[in-house]
């Protein structure tokens, strides 16, 4: 069949329309004029294969990447000017649809390096053809893909990948197997100022002494842990982190701060965006007595809006953040600055302090309903919402509209070649 894209989907499909009735289709830009077969058929939309591209739109170009099965890039075949139309795109029409938000979106902040800008990888390891492989699945399917190289990957990232797979197949070492509880499960790296830690999740097994020699020897790495995780649990890691080798952890630097980063700690995935997000971020902050941050991982952003305030306090779940957090305080001497670990509304509801600015940088599922209600409750007179999901975003900001107006909307691009769109969002409370 044949058709022509109406517009963008959230996750970087086309979307056109047969008989008023809409079909997604990767790979499709809105203007083509393709051919596509149906692959499923739902009550109220298709998901459509694209065949072949009569028409192309100038927004195409061809694929820096080869590795089409791993889905992993859904604007790959998208120049960059498009991809960046895009992200705007969607984030205006979300923003419309679920919050009612027609003014102004600022011009999305570019990224610098469209590729070789990620930090980190979660991969999992399987068995293809008797060989160890490291890969990804695909996208709504158990499929595994072998990945030989990855583009978005940060230079030494993607070396020692590869090195590592190499050394996992002279070592015979075998994916994890749910009735004997051994073998590799997943691949876990991060690399920061050209140093990688290596994260090990496997079943309850050891580890040669000969393979992770190896593995040191890798003139990257600068961490080395095993994470022993036997049950089906949502968390990439298991409950036993064990120290392997070199540092424990990792050190950022952040303008005049030194961060620490504990394996299980989370900083954003783009190193050099992130500081542009945070300088952003810091320049909305009015001097104040009182800031909270809440879902504050490390603690960069907690310091670099220290000196905006007589009090800075971050709330973050995940131990190890936290930990880390409070060392970055007292490494460089902030005295005025500390962390909790706790849940973001309970912790929030505890403050009996006047909260003047608070920063949120929830997950991908945005603020849960308790936080929301927080907020509601509490009214902080600056809100600053940082978002890496515009749906969730949205539909937050339509409830937070009953106490605060939004000031301005500022799109980050943050993960070039993927529909991903970051955003800080920047309310008040209405007078």
């Amino acid at each position: 069949m044949k058709t022509t894209i109406k517009k963008w989907g959230i996750n970087g499909e086309g979307i056109a329309y047969i008989k008023g009735k809409p079909v997604f289709i990767d790979g499709a830009i809105p203007g083509e004029l393709v051919e596509f077969s149906v692959a499923e058929e739902k009550e109220k939309y298709e998901i459509g294969k694209l065949e072949n591209v009569i028409q192309p739109s100038n927004l195409r170009h061809s694929r820096p990447c080869q590795v089409q099965e791993c889905q992993g890039c859904s604007l790959m075949h998208v120049n960059y000017k498009g991809q960046c139309k895009m992200k705007e795109a969607i984030l205006k029409q979300t923003l419309a649809k679920y919050a009612g938000y027609t003014k102004k979106i600022a011009p999305i902040i570019k990224n610098e390096r469209v590729l070789g800008y990620r930090n980190s990888c979660k991969l999992p390891v399987k068995m293809v053809d008797q060989v160890i492989r490291i890969g990804m699945y695909q996208n709504r399917s158990n499929q595994f893909v072998p990945l030989p190289r990855c583009i978005v990957h940060q230079k030494n990232l993607e070396i020692v990948r590869q090195e590592i797979e190499s050394l996992m197949n002279q070592f015979h070492l075998k994916e994890y197997d749910s009735k004997t509880k051994t073998g590799i499960r997943t691949l876990v790296l991060k690399e920061f100022e050209e140093k990688v830690q290596v994260i090990f999740v496997t079943g309850d097994m050891d580890l040669e002494e000969s393979f992770i020699q190896e593995v040191s020897q890798l003139k990257p790495v600068g961490s080395i842990w095993q994470s022993i995780k036997t049950d089906s649990s949502i968390d990439i890691f298991g409950k036993t982190m064990r120290h392997l080798a070199k540092d424990k952890d990792m050190k950022i630097h952040l303008h005049q701060y030194t961060l620490n980063l504990l394996p299980r700690s989370f900083y954003q995935l783009n190193t050099r965006q992130a500081v542009v997000l945070y300088d952003y971020v810091q320049s909305l902050v009015r001097p104040c007595r009182f800031i909270v941050e809440a879902y504050s991982g490390i603690g960069a952003m907690s310091l670099m809006v220290s000196s905006k305030a007589k009090r800075v306090l971050g709330i973050e779940v995940i131990e190890d953040a936290v930990i880390n957090a409070n060392q970055n305080a007292r490494n460089n001497h902030l005295e005025h600055v500390s962390f909790v670990c706790d849940d973001a509304a309970n912790a929030f509801l505890k403050i009996r302090d006047k909260v003047e600015c608070l920063i949120v940088d929830p997950p991908r599922s945005g603020l849960d309903s308790s936080m929301r209600q927080a907020i509601l409750k509490k009214k902080p007179s600056q809100l600053i919402y940082i978002s890496c999901n515009p749906s969730t975003l949205a539909k937050n900001l339509k409830e937070l509209k009953q106490v605060y107006h939004i000031v301005s909307v500022q799109p980050f691009d943050m993960f070039s070649q993927t529909q991903h769109v970051e955003t800080v969002c920047l309310l008040e409370k209405k007078k």
